[in-house]
């Protein structure tokens, strides 16, 4: 029993590759223009793009799969001309596989996956191979689609790399260096002798352990915005970076950082961790890592492929020979992927690592800066400047009898207890005040331990507040506040 129509059945062979084709470039448009948001913006909306990144690597695949499945049969429906120029489109998903340098992953779990995206690659490079391959007849096309395959191979390089260098064993591993036997001490101090009785007058230089923020040589030019916020920011991200390989800071990294912060404003304070976690997340969700000068040799060579193949197939090749659905959706492919690697060009240099590679090469940067601050429209923002807010004295007091209260709680939690609100100057100004009075009080190591561990009792010792809760063990209120229970009265 035919459940469609034959007519229907034999439509759809002919337009289902073009159609999965099509819209696995649509789903890596949508990626490459909203997946940098999620980094300043909490809207609900931005979730929906966890099925487009699922469904911008399937559809690849299944196109791929289609491609294969054409040119390894003789089907009737499906001229061999048509299978000539869809064949050409093999290396553009490997493009799409690739995906765009705004999100390399949806969550922390995708990097550690790496292997299985390495495994992916030799696999889906194999098959696009093979569709190539098969209808290998050395025409012009042919020959075009070979730099594509660079491009494609190089893309998908890339997320690969940029997986697996975020992925927790990777940048654990990244945090240290080669080990350094250091100066030869004996030999040094014989040399040192030695020079003493031949008369000349040596001494010992005192060398200090740990540079100070004041050492930096800051060379930014001064048209640069936010420069100074900019190059302090990148200055502790490479050593408060270990906190997210569950490494610990040394008391010249906590001391370097307690002197820079106890000396600036709220505002400057929070701007300089904005753009800290801001890199922190470039790292671990884009291609950040391959802003290399290697990487962008890589990138030259991907998109020079694809210009110069997008040239010679708009002069050289003879259109005429294939149907002209195919040829639109060539064209539509070859636009796509220069108008998606112009983009991604574009959004890097409106980003701070731009600013901050102009930052250290003045020259180049008076050249570029004049082109790069028509890009960049305001300041990079990197979180929303947005707080969730939840009312948890109106719901632990309510009281309301009858069966499934705690059913009630929760859908009260999900509907209408939270809500995003902005974060004010005041409320910035009162967060870091309080905390540059812990970092006053805090002179030893211990001190840091044990502000962290009594948070509630430090608190209510600086509002004076001890003495009016004698029934009330402040050890029993941090361990109640840890496990969510209400405190009694």
């Amino acid at each position: 029993m035919q459940i469609f129509p034959e007519s229907l059945s034999k439509l759809w062979i002919l337009w289902e590759i073009r159609v999965m084709v099509a819209l696995s470039l649509i789903l890596q448009s949508i990626l490459i223009v909203f997946g940098n948001r999620r980094k300043h913006s909490n809207s609900s909306w931005l979730r929906l793009l966890w099925l487009v990144y699922l469904s911008a690597d399937w559809v690849a695949t299944v196109s791929l799969s289609i491609l294969s499945s054409n040119s390894s049969t003789n089907n009737d429906e499906i001229d061999y001309q048509d299978r000539i120029i869809t064949a050409f489109w093999a290396p553009f998903l490997l493009l799409h596989l690739g995906g765009p340098d705004t999100i390399t992953a949806y969550a922390l779990e995708d990097n550690e996956l790496w292997l299985r995206h390495l495994l992916l690659l030799l696999v889906q490079v194999s098959l696009a191979v093979y569709v190539f391959l098969k209808t290998w007849n050395a025409r012009p096309l042919d020959f075009l689609a070979i730099p594509m395959f660079i491009a494609g191979m190089i893309k998908f390089a890339e997320r690969t790399w940029a997986l697996r260098s975020a992925s927790s064993k990777q940048f654990r591993a990244s945090m240290f260096r080669h080990p350094d036997p250091g100066p030869d001490y004996a030999r040094y101090m014989d040399e040192l002798r030695i020079k003493k009785r031949e008369g000349f007058e040596v001494d010992i230089e005192r060398v200090r352990e740990a540079p100070t923020i004041g050492d930096i040589s800051f060379t930014a030019p001064s048209i640069f915005p936010n420069t100074a916020n900019l190059q302090h920011a990148n200055f502790f991200f490479h050593f408060f970076k270990r906190l997210f390989a569950d490494l610990i800071l040394s008391i010249h990294d906590i001391l370097e950082s307690q002197s820079f912060f106890q000396n600036r404003f709220y505002h400057e304070a929070f701007k300089v961790v904005e753009i800290e976690l801001g890199f922190i997340y470039d790292l671990f969700y884009t291609k950040a890592v391959l802003y290399t000068f290697n990487g962008a040799i890589l990138r030259l060579i991907s998109s020079v492929s694809v210009i110069s193949v997008s040239a010679t197939f708009l002069i050289i090749v003879e259109k005429q020979d294939y149907s002209a659905a195919n040829v639109m959706i060539t064209y539509m492919l070859l636009a796509g992927a220069i108008i998606l690697d112009f983009y991604a060009v574009i959004l890097f240099l409106r980003s701070d690592w731009a600013m901050l590679w102009l930052c250290k090469h003045k020259k180049t940067a008076d050249l570029l800066y004049p082109v790069i601050s028509h890009m960049r429209f305001g300041e990079n923002k990197s979180w929303s400047n947005e707080i969730r807010q939840y009312n948890l004295i109106s719901f632990c007091c309510e009281d309301k009898p009858g069966k499934y209260r705690f059913l009630r709680k929760v859908m009260a939690i999900c509907r209408n207890s939270t809500k995003s609100v902005e974060v004010s100057g005041q409320l910035k100004e009162l967060i870091f005040l309080q905390l540059l009075k812990k970092s006053r009080c805090a002179t030893k190591y211990e001190d840091y331990k044990e502000l962290c561990a009594r948070r509630v009792e430090w608190v209510l010792q600086n509002e004076n507040c001890i003495d009016k809760l004698h029934s009330v063990d402040v050890v029993d209120v941090n361990d109640r506040l840890a496990a969510g229970c209400r405190i009694p009265a």
